[in-house]
């Protein structure tokens, strides 16, 4: 017979089948804050008089403590509905497992159903993710796959495909690009969740693409651009339109051409959207230039130097000079060494009269 205890009666017990802590005990909580505990717990009697130990239910109970810990239930006044079971530690780990055994956990897709529901009453993702203590990313995630194309939900909804698949077909929410996929491997018993995001990832360009970074989300939307929110990846949203992004990265380009084109004076300026310059150059060929020419007071430097190099390695060819002199000597060396190799490294220039017949 299901009656009520105090939960402040209650404590946990070694007989409980179930020897992992309890998962997620702050969405019990929350779900327990907005409704109360719906299922009994089951207990049984234990020392000291009056207290009962808990051997099915323990994640409930668990929950409970944390509202009374948070200061929102009042554990001595708070009224947890239970079935009092007896018999010895056998006869209570039986009853614990029967318990365990028969509960059935909600699958992916009675989740998701469930969520689109409470959205439609509440009307607001972070109320319902407060309501069932998830992350808004969660809740937005179970929604997501609510929304899969119908023959695919219905697959994940009869247990034909895994849960990490069905977010593979989640990444895009073109429902029309998740039954084409769908359509070429749903009969391939070799396919997996990596090669169905791949072959939907092939039509859509990641925001962290150098041509997204380029364009900028701001512009690429204000086009007609669709970003598309990666729920089931830490690798960042997805463009559906990776056509229009290459085009705005091609007019940022021309523009950036013709920028630099009038500042250096050159012939031509050929823009590549790209990071990969391998192949991309194949039909040109360098123009061999010669760096700057060494200013007065640069080649005065450069000859001083050549003069005062020529010196130490004198002094230092002297097999009787002291350590500490010859450390000395040596750090002079390398210090002049270091400065003639940057006197004599300046980049490349190109002579103004072959302006006109260069590009790059």
């Amino acid at each position: 017979m299901t009656q009520t205890v105090k939960l402040a009666k209650l404590k946990q017990s070694e007989k409980n089948v179930r020897t992992t802590p309890p998962k997620n005990i702050p969405a019990m909580a929350a779900s327990i804050s907005a409704r109360g505990i719906l299922q009994n717990l089951l207990v049984t009697p234990c020392k000291p008089r009056g207290m009962f130990e808990v051997i099915a239910g323990e994640r409930r109970f668990l929950g409970a403590m944390m509202l009374a810990e948070a200061g929102e239930i009042v554990a001595a006044d708070y009224d947890v509905p239970v079935k009092i079971v007896n018999g010895d530690d056998n006869d209570l780990r039986e009853v614990s497992l029967t318990e365990n055994f028969q509960r059935e956990v909600m699958t992916p897709a009675e989740e998701c159903r469930a969520f689109q529901h409470f959205l439609k009453s509440d009307g607001d993702i972070d109320a319902v993710a407060k309501r069932f203590g998830q992350t808004r990313r969660f809740i937005e995630g179970r929604l997501r796959l609510a929304n899969l194309a119908e023959p695919i939900f219905e697959a994940l909804a009869n247990g034909e495909m895994t849960l990490d698949m069905a977010k593979a077909y989640g990444s895009t929410e073109d429902r029309a690009k998740q039954e084409r996929v769908f359509a070429q491997y749903s009969h391939s018993p070799y396919i997996n969740a990596d090669q169905i995001r791949r072959a939907i990832a092939n039509d859509t360009m990641k925001a962290t693409d150098p041509v997204a970074v380029l364009v900028g989300a701001d512009a690429y939307v204000a086009a007609g651009g669709r970003i598309e929110r990666e729920l089931f990846s830490e690798d960042g949203d997805r463009w559906s339109d990776p056509e229009l992004a290459q085009t705005l990265a091609g007019a940022i380009m021309e523009a950036e051409a013709k920028r630099i084109g009038e500042e250096q004076g050159l012939a031509w300026i050929r823009p590549i959207a790209t990071t990969n310059l391998y192949g991309a150059t194949a039909d040109l060929h360098r123009v061999p230039l010669s760096p700057a020419a060494l200013s007065e007071t640069e080649q005065a430097r450069s000859d001083a130097i050549e003069e005062r190099v020529a010196v130490l390695e004198e002094e230092m060819a002297d097999e009787d000079i002291e350590e500490a002199a010859y450390a000395a000597l040596e750090h002079e060396f390398d210090t002049l060494q270091t400065e003639y190799q940057e006197l004599h490294s300046k980049p490349p220039v190109l002579p103004d009269e072959m302006k006109a017949q260069v590009g790059t």
